[in-house]
């Protein structure tokens, strides 16, 4: 890095900043529906809201969230572009659940210093999750924190709004008997209990690298796999069947028997859940 001013001698460099950008931009770009006004740079992402004057009332909803220490896993394996997945996963699915079709996106970045190729990668995989969950990726921040982060630490976070018809609004008040439960399957782990599993794998004295026996690559690979994306389907399935979803939760946060009792308040708890689904008595 070159110290030509009192800036970079403090450690932020913003030359990279701007080449981090540059090799971003393609992603991003293709992520962006007709709705977003301007390209990537300006001061504040737009979007196009006119659509909504055929909601009879339109209701927004927004979300944050991150990916909590799975990002230690990343920097271990020096892997950094699947956990933009990880993030949209968390952020959309969360729009989602109540019926409401996400939107837009805006991505949060804070590293110790930035490596255009690292940052780009981990950007590149938001706005890929962006594209494929419909969402368009309008804006983000890439903020430098020397002396507060470690060259090679990050932490990455995200906020998204959606839209949704009042009417249409899923909350447990829909929820009746004779209602199947239903369970849509993840990729692993996603993006919950990541202290915990690398608490698991220091006890055992694992290293990332290793192979256990019950799995067929890298340990650190397995643990990254990325958050399975739902908002696609579902949004396809409430479009062909209205009405037939009264409710959808993510369990990752409660676990399973408490988000069941949270969705189904009136039901006899959690002994209703079977594979393959069982009507609520």
């Amino acid at each position: 890095m070159s110290s030509s001013s009192p800036y970079a001698d403090s450690g932020v460099d913003t030359h990279a900043g701007d080449r981090a950008v540059e090799l971003m931009k393609k992603a991003v770009s293709e992520s962006h529906s007709a709705r977003v006004i301007g390209d990537l740079g300006g001061f504040a992402g737009i979007y196009d809201a006119s659509f909504l004057t055929h909601f009879r009332h339109p209701l927004l909803t927004t979300s944050t969230d991150g990916v909590g220490t799975k990002v230690a896993i990343a920097s271990a394996m020096d892997v950094h572009d699947t956990i933009g997945f990880d993030l949209v996963g968390m952020v959309v699915d969360d729009i989602v659940v109540v019926g409401a079709v996400p939107l837009f996106m805006t991505d949060y970045l804070a590293c110790g210093k930035v490596v255009p190729a690292r940052v780009a990668a981990i950007v590149e995989g938001i706005a890929r999750a962006c594209t494929q969950s419909g969402v368009s990726l309008v804006g983000g921040e890439t903020a430098e924190h020397p002396g507060l982060l470690g060259a090679d630490e990050y932490d990455v976070a995200g906020a998204a709004t959606g839209v949704v018809e009042k009417d249409d609004l899923l909350t447990s008040a829909r929820v009746q008997e004779g209602d199947v439960v239903l369970a849509m399957a993840s990729s692993g782990l996603h993006s919950n209990g990541f202290s915990l599993v690398r608490k698991i794998v220091a006890d055992n004295s694992w290293s990332y690298e290793q192979k256990l026996p019950d799995f067929s690559r890298e340990l650190g690979l397995e643990l990254l796999e990325p958050t399975r994306l739902y908002t696609a389907a579902l949004v396809e399935t409430w479009g062909a069947h209205p009405g037939a979803i009264h409710m959808l939760s993510t369990s990752r946060v409660v676990g399973l028997r408490k988000t069941f009792l949270v969705c189904c308040p009136n039901t006899s708890g959690s002994r209703s859940i079977v594979p393959g689904g069982h009507p609520l008595r």
